[in-house]
Parts: C-alpha cells; sequence; structure tokens
C-alpha cells in the first residue's frame, strides 16, 4: 500500500524532493520508500530543541543517510523564543519553524516538492481538532494530498502521499525493512491537543461506532470536493470584488461583496488576509464575521481588524492594509503637497492623488428652498457663493483649525474633534483637505458645512463644491 501511494502522487513531481524527517515511523518509511522507488529524496531534519532525546534523533537521521548515500540537510532553532515573540503556542511554533525550514531547502536545492508523511490517522485526528475548534468546508475536508499555493511558497507543493495508508501499514511497513526509528515520546503525552484526540476521543468514537474512522475519511472527501467547487467560483468572484491591490493592501468594490452569498463574502475576507498577511496561519470564525460586520455597517469608516491589518471603507470600497504600508492615498481626497490654493466660484483643482475638487454655480432663486446640504453625499455640498469670494482657500488640516457647524446655534467646535465625530480615518486625517474661509473652515468634506457657508433667505447665488476621484 505504501509503494502504492507514492506511485499515485509522486511521479508528477519533478525531482529532487524534499522529505521532512522526524525519525519516527512515519517519515523514516517515507524517505525509505521514496529512495526505494527512484523519487530522489532529500532528508531535511529540523532539531527543535525541546526533549532530551533531539540530539540523539538528529544523529540517528545523519548516520541513516550516510549509509544510505542520501543527502541531509539539517537546522535548529529556538522554538520556546520564538512561541514567546510571536505567541504562538509551542506546537505552532514548532511547525513554523519546521515548514520554514523545509522549503527553505526546496528553494536551495531547486525541488520540485516538500513532502511529509501526514497518514490516514493524522487525517482523522486533524478533522476532528478542526471541527471541535469550528471550521467550514475546507477545515472539514482535512489535509490534502497536494497543496499549491500553500501557506510556506505559491509556485513549490506540499505533498503528503501518505494520506490513505494508515498507521499500522507505516508499522508493518518499518517492521518489515528494519528501520532504524526513535519515537517522540510528547506523542503520549495528552498535555497536547491532538494527543488527547488521539488517545482518548478516537478510541472512544471508533468504540461507540464501529468503522467511524473511515466514515470519516469518506466526508472528507465529499467535503474536499464541494470545498473546490466553492474555491472555483470565489476565484470568479474575488476578480469582480477586488478593485485595485498592492504589496501591502487591497481594496475590494463594497456593493459587489456584499451581492455575493455569505459564503463567498467569507472566502473573499479570508483571501484578502492571506494575499496580505501569508504568514497569519490562523484566522478564526468570529475574525472573519468581525470583519463582514464592519462592512455591512456604512457609517463605520476605520478598523483595526487582525494580523496588523487596517480596515477602512468608503461607500463604494472597502480597503484593508497592513500597519507597514504609506496608506492608500487614493481610497479618499488627500492634499499630498499641503499647499494653500485659492479657490473662486468655478473651476477645477487637481488634488495629486487622482481626487478633483469641482466648483461649478447652482441655477438658484432667492428663498427657492432652504436646504443646504445634499443628503447622502459625503463629498458633495451646495454653499452660498458669497463665503468663498476672495478669502477662500484649499488647504490640509492645521494645529487649532476651528468651525462652527450648521445646526449647532453658533457654536463652535475642532476641526479634529470633527473629524473624529464623522469617523474620517485616523490615518487619512493630516491630508484631509478643507474649505477654508478667512478665519474659519467652511467646510469638512465628509463631515458638515459651517453656519457661515450656509445658504439662508438672504443668498443671492449658490456654488456647488464636489471632490470625485477619477481613474487614471
Amino acid at each position: 500500500m505504501v509503494f502504492k501511494s507514492l506511485e499515485q502522487v509522486l511521479p508528477i513531481i519533478e525531482p529532487p524532493i524534499v522529505v521532512g524527517i522526524s525519525g519516527g515511523v512515519d517519515s523514516m518509511v517515507l524517505l525509505h520508500a521514496m529512495q526505494e522507488k527512484g523519487f530522489a529524496p532529500i532528508a531535511a531534519h529540523f532539531n527543535h530543541k525541546l526533549r532530551d532525546e533531539s540530539d540523539q534523533e538528529s544523529e540517528l537521521i545523519r548516520t541513516y543517510c550516510l549509509d544510505t548515500s542520501l543527502p541531509f540537510r539539517s537546522a535548529s532553532g529556538d522554538v520556546r523564543q520564538f512561541a514567546g515573540e510571536g505567541s504562538y503556542s509551542i506546537e505552532e511554533a514548532a511547525r513554523i519553524l519546521r515548514y520554514q525550514f523545509l522549503f527553505e531547502v526546496a528553494v536551495t536545492e531547486m525541488a520540485g516538492a516538500v513532502a511529509v508523511a501526514h497518514h490516514a490517522d493524522d487525517q482523522v485526528e486533524t478533522i476532528l481538532m478542526n471541527l471541535l475548534r469550528g471550521a467550514g468546508a475546507k477545515g472539514l475536508s482535512g489535509m490534502q494530498v497536494v497543496s499549491i499555493p500553500n501557506a510556506w511558497h505559491e509556485t513549490i507543493p506540499l505533498v503528503r502521499p501518505l494520506l490513505d495508508v494508515s498507521k499500522q501499514e507505516l508499522i508493518d511497513y518499518q517492521l518489515e525493512h528494519n528501520l532504524p526509528v526513535i519515537e517522540d515520546l510528547s506523542n503520549q503525552e495528552e498535555i497536547y491537543f491532538r494527543n488527547k484526540i488521539r488517545h482518548t476521543l478516537v478510541p472512544q468514537l471508533e468504540k461507540l461506532t464501529p468503522g467511524f474512522h473511515q466514515r470519516l475519511l469518506q466526508t472528507a472527501q465529499i467535503l474536499s470536493a464541494e470545498d473546490q467547487a466553492l474555491e472555483y467560483f470565489c476565484n470568479i468572484a474575488w476578480k469582480t470584488c477586488r478593485h485595485s491591490q498592492g504589496a501591502s493592501y487591497i481594496q475590494l468594490s463594497r456593493e459587489e461583496l456584499l451581492d455575493y452569498p455569505i459564503a463567498v463574502q467569507r472566502r473573499i475576507i479570508r483571501k484578502a488576509l492571506k494575499n496580505l498577511r501569508p504568514d497569519n496561519l490562523e484566522l478564526s470564525f468570529l475574525q472573519v464575521e468581525a470583519a463582514l460586520d464592519f462592512v455591512r455597517t456604512p457609517t463605520r469608516k476605520s478598523a483595526n481588524w487582525v494580523a496588523k491589518v487596517n480596515l477602512s471603507q468608503s461607500p463604494k470600497l472597502v480597503v484593508l492594509s497592513t500597519w507597514e504600508t504609506d496608506l492608500v492615498k487614493n481610497q479618499f481626497p488627500q492634499l499630498l503637497d499641503h499647499n494653500h490654493i485659492q479657490i473662486s466660484d468655478q473651476g477645477e483643482i487637481s488634488l495629486g492623488n487622482g481626487w478633483y475638487l469641482i466648483i461649478s454655480p447652482v441655477e438658484y432663486s432667492p428663498g427657492q428652498f432652504d436646504r443646504t446640504e445634499i443628503p447622502g453625499e459625503d463629498f458633495l455640498v451646495w454653499m452660498d457663493r458669497s463665503a468663498i469670494m476672495g478669502n477662500a482657500v484649499l488647504r490640509s488640516r492645521q494645529e487649532g483649525d476651528m468651525i462652527k457647524p450648521l445646526g449647532m446655534g453658533g457654536s463652535s467646535m475642532k476641526v479634529s474633534d470633527m473629524m473624529i465625530n464623522e469617523k474620517i480615518p485616523a490615518p487619512y486625517r493630516e491630508d484631509w483637505p478643507l474649505i477654508s474661509g478667512k478665519d474659519m473652515i467652511l467646510w469638512v468634506p465628509g463631515g458638515r458645512l459651517s453656519q457661515e457657508a450656509s445658504i439662508t433667505g438672504e443668498s443671492e447665488s449658490l456654488v456647488e463644491l464636489k471632490f470625485i476621484r477619477r481613474k487614471k
């Protein structure tokens, strides 16, 4: 069964193949069988330095490879320190360092794949772990025989050629070929979640429903096929929703995203995060729901989300951006050069980031109406023409800026406070364009008009000020 499984997967992969070796039964069987069948394995071992026998394992593998003329690569790392720095569990920290090493070897050796020795019993445990932690179709379908792209590399596949081989079959193979092994005694310790599943839950389930093991694997195959179908449609939706993308940001069409079924919405959010933070291996259901709740709430303009990713949105766009990025400067109007630009009652001014201020006269007869703002337009306002004639400028925020918001009885407030109240995203406030009169701010786009620029019964003429964004 071992050879048959290898021959179903490995012939399509260009040699050599890096094989992750721990010194236990599973990986030693995989290494031996691959060599027997001529699949050009390169043994790669990462010493976690977590147990007294760790160095003994490394020496066993090194000696075996020397005796069998197999190429051997090894490394070690401080798993406990890495776990503390990244707030990982010891298990997760060891896994991350191990896989990083395996794929570094694969890149160096120009390998066609990285192979690991997960088997059918591991698959059952993984599915149960995912079920108990909460998972969708992808998690409940378990591990895939071939994963590409994966969390470690875009083009080098991670392969698991023994996924349909049982643990007992691997033990039988090891005994038949008298392979040297060192069993990891920590696999017996029930302080680890997987070990509790292995030694307690699985035997109880098999006792309760004989044949459960095989039926669970069959269910996983069904879910895997359905997950692949859903992923296919998600990739189509991704192309529709993705407005633009850079190294550290992704813009999504808010309307397109919300038009899709909830299952697709969740996958698009996950896909966006994986694009921005490929090293963020775990994304919980609640984190995805928090992001979608943000998108569904148009009054929310910005939020710190997860994995050092910010969320911000306008009526049309949702932006995910990493903390390190110089934020997406064309999502909102931004006056990047901080100049004072004189404005008149008609014309067009470029802000320099794809946004423009358009000023135009409004047909108006005194007493026709008392409306001062156009409902639902964050970046459009009508105001008394006399307010901007002579002294009005377009500029960014300055310390001490004040405004008398319409509807507050002539009371003044700080522009900085208005920006907070109107939920203008904090990273954009410094370059936010303002319409300023001689002594007071007349309008905060996305916020409110000043009483000093409002339309009254004495207004003789009006102008419309509108910020628009043009695609190149």
